[in-house]
C-alpha cells in the first residue's frame, strides 16, 4: 500500500517553465528518511538554478552549472544525503519532529526566458505511541437499561492519536476526546464512551465495543472488549473478553477520508463469572499484540 503524498500543481502562464510541482510524504515516522520531490518542464530552455526552502529559510541550492552543483545550508534537526539528492529530490535522513512544518521549491529557467516559479508543501512528522490503546472502567456485565461507561486512553503521540469507538463494528459519535495529563505520563489522548443498554445493544447475546486508534496513514491499532448480557431469568453467569485486533486495513480515519475495516481477532483472556463471588473461571491465552504500520 503507497503512502499518500501532498502533490501541489503551480503552472507558470508562459510556456517556457510549467507544470512545477512538489510532492512531498503527509507524513513521515520521526527517525525515518524522508524523500522531498520538485518536479518542473522547463521545455526548451536550460535550467539554471533550484533552491528549497524550510519554513521560509533556504537550506539546499542546486545549480547544474557549478562544480560540485549542490549547496548544502544547514537549518537544525535537518541532514541531508547529498549522494541521493539532485536538481529534482532532496533525502533527508533521519528526521526529527523539527523537520515537520511547510516546504516550498524555486525553479528558475535560465536564459532566454530567466522564468522562476515557486511551489508549496507541507510535511508532518509523527512519534507514535508506545502502546495500543487501552479501554478501562467494564464490568462484568451488563442488563437493559445499565449504562456502560468506559474509557479509551492512547499513550503520547505527536499529533495525537484520532480515537474512534465502535459498537457492534458500528462507529459511534463521541466528541469529547482530549489530551489528558496524568502522572507519569504526559500528552495522552483520553476518550469517553457513554452507551444506554437497548434491546437491540447484544448481538447474539453478546455485545463488542472497539476503540481505534490512529494517526494519518502511518499508524492504526485497536482493542476490543466484547461483554456477554445478564439473562437474570435463567441465571446464566455474565463474562468478559478482552480481544486485542491485529487490522491489515486502518480504522476510519478522518484526517483521510479511510472507511474499510478487516482483521484478525485473538482472544487475551475469557473469564465466567459464577452465580458466588468467589467463584471464577479462567482461561488464560498467550497472544501477539503488534503494530501494523504502513511503510512509507
Amino acid at each position: 500500500m503507497k503512502s499518500l503524498k501532498t502533490l501541489v500543481y503551480i503552472s507558470d502562464f508562459v510556456l517556457c517553465l510549467r507544470e512545477v510541482r512538489m510532492q512531498l510524504p503527509i507524513s513521515v515516522k520521526k527517525g525515518e528518511n524522508a524523500q522531498l520531490h520538485c518536479l518542473y518542464d522547463t521545455e526548451d530552455d536550460p535550467l539554471y538554478i533550484v533552491k528549497w526552502y524550510k519554513s521560509g529559510h533556504e537550506f539546499y541550492r542546486y545549480v547544474p552549472r557549478e562544480i560540485p552543483p549542490i549547496k548544502v545550508f544547514p537549518i537544525s534537526g535537518m541532514h541531508i544525503e547529498e549522494s541521493q539528492s539532485n536538481s529534482t529530490q532532496v533525502t533527508l535522513l533521519n528526521v526529527d519532529i523539527d523537520a515537520a512544518g511547510s516546504y516550498s521549491c524555486e525553479v528558475s529557467a535560465d536564459a532566454p526566458s530567466f522564468q522562476t516559479a515557486i511551489a508549496h508543501g507541507v510535511m508532518n512528522v509523527v512519534e507514535l505511541p508506545a502502546h495500543r490503546p487501552v479501554i478501562s472502567g467494564l464490568r462484568n456485565k451488563y442488563q437493559l437499561n445499565d449504562v456502560v461507561k468506559l474509557n479509551c486512553t492512547s499513550s503520547y503521540s505527536n499529533p495525537p492519536a484520532n480515537l474512534t469507538w465502535y459498537i457492534n463494528d458500528k462507529m459511534t459519535k463521541v466528541s469529547n476526546a482530549k489530551l489528558h495529563n496524568s502522572k507519569g505520563f504526559k500528552n495522552e489522548t483520553l476518550s469517553n464512551l457513554l452507551h444506554l443498554v437497548k434491546p437491540d445493544s447484544f448481538i447474539n447475546g453478546r455485545m463488542k465495543i472497539r476503540c481505534s486508534a490512529s494517526i494519518y496513514d502511518i499508524y492504526w491499532q485497536s482493542t476490543e472488549v466484547s461483554i456477554e448480557e445478564e439473562r437474570t431469568s435463567h441465571h446464566t453467569p455474565g463474562s468478559k473478553n478482552v480481544i486485542g485486533i491485529n487490522y491489515h486495513q486502518p480504522p476510519p480515519n478522518f484526517q483521510l477520508g479511510q472507511n474499510k475495516l478487516g482483521g484478525d481477532i485473538d482472544i487475551k483472556d475469557q473469564c465466567s463469572i459464577g452465580r458466588h463471588k468467589h467463584e471464577q473461571n479462567c482461561v488464560s491465552v498467550t497472544i501477539r499484540f503488534q503494530f501494523y504500520l504502513q511503510n512509507l
